[in-house]
């Protein structure tokens, strides 16, 4: 009989690190579960490795490797679009990372208290222990090494960023097939899953780190730096290193068009307020300098962002 508790991992030339990844998995407390595995078009020995491993043990799947590269997002999406009727408790997975033992028990744990009072969709993610390449910890808590707090989750706050890390994530069934399929363009597929919990259902947030978090050159999100207090620092964020104001724009323009594609896929579903929301927000790169920067402050510049990283967003919208 199969188990209702998937997991699903895409993986692009993981074959450094997807053994370590997989073992986590295999280690948890919670046993009865079943891995999804689509590799994304890699060059090195992974879909090698993959094979050794599913061979081992039948709760893994491992989808034929058809040399295609569908990107973080649109692999994601193809595994969830896939999971048989079965699946109601999905986790997502990156290859790079280690699963903390108790990691699926405590999330299960707090999805079925929360459905337990309501139905609807549901998202629990939890925090993140950071390290570097080696697993040597830099921080015990990526909310703290980025200075972001999981609250509010706000449709708005949550149009600006994501506070729902990836390898953390777990969504029951109705999350599922109201997040699916994921866009081809939008940046992050745990973004998108976040804002549709946001809109339609609830976020529980875990304060525990659940995940070694490995920051290295070669992953999809690269290396965290962080600056320590002091005047170089509130310089740094307001004036901007060389470079980060074409980065600001350029997320401002990927954010903005993913509210254009959100509003597009539920514009018959939301409330008004929220389709006025993302309408606006979606318009920010085609306004003029002076409307552009009122419009950010008005949609962008969040209250728990601080007025020393606000001034600086405002500076180089």
């Amino acid at each position: 009989m199969m188990s209702d508790t998937h997991i699903v991992l895409s993986v692009y030339n993981g074959s450094q690190f997807i053994a370590e990844q997989i073992q986590s998995i295999q280690d948890q407390t919670f046993r009865d579960w079943h891995l999804w595995i689509r590799d994304d078009g890699s060059t090195d020995r992974t879909f090698s490795v993959l094979e050794e491993i599913a061979a081992s043990d039948p709760r893994i799947f491992l989808h034929s490797s058809d040399g295609r590269q569908l990107g973080v997002s649109g692999g994601f999406s193809w595994l969830l679009e896939r999971l048989p009727d079965e699946a109601q408790h999905v986790f997502c997975c990156d290859a790079d990372d280690v699963w903390l033992p108790s990691k699926m028990e405590q999330s299960m744990t707090a999805l079925f208290r929360e459905e337990a009072e309501e139905s609807g969709p549901v998202l629990v993610h939890t925090d993140l222990l950071v390290t570097d390449s080696k697993l040597q910890v830099l921080d015990q808590s990526l909310w703290h090494y980025l200075k972001i707090s999981p609250e509010p989750v706000t449709l708005q706050r949550l149009v600006v960023e994501n506070i729902a890390t990836g390898p953390t994530i777990l969504m029951n069934r109705d999350l599922l097939e109201k997040v699916c399929p994921i866009p081809d363009s939008v940046p992050h597929h745990d973004w998108w899953i976040t804002l549709v919990a946001a809109a339609f259902g609830r976020i529980v947030a875990l304060p525990e780190a659940t995940v070694l978090y490995r920051r290295h050159s070669e992953n999809h999100t690269g290396e965290y730096t962080k600056m320590k207090n002091g005047l170089r620092q509130w310089t740094w964020k307001i004036l901007g290193a060389p470079g980060r104001t074409r980065e600001l724009r350029r997320w401002l323009a990927t954010s903005a068009r993913q509210a254009e594609i959100f509003l597009n896929r539920f514009e018959g579903e939301l409330p008004q307020e929220a389709k006025v929301m993302l309408k606006e927000y979606s318009e920010i790169p085609r306004l003029g300098l002076f409307e552009r920067k009122l419009r950010v402050l008005k949609l962008r510049a969040l209250p728990e962002h601080g007025i020393v990283r606000n001034l600086g967003l405002l500076l180089r919208a």
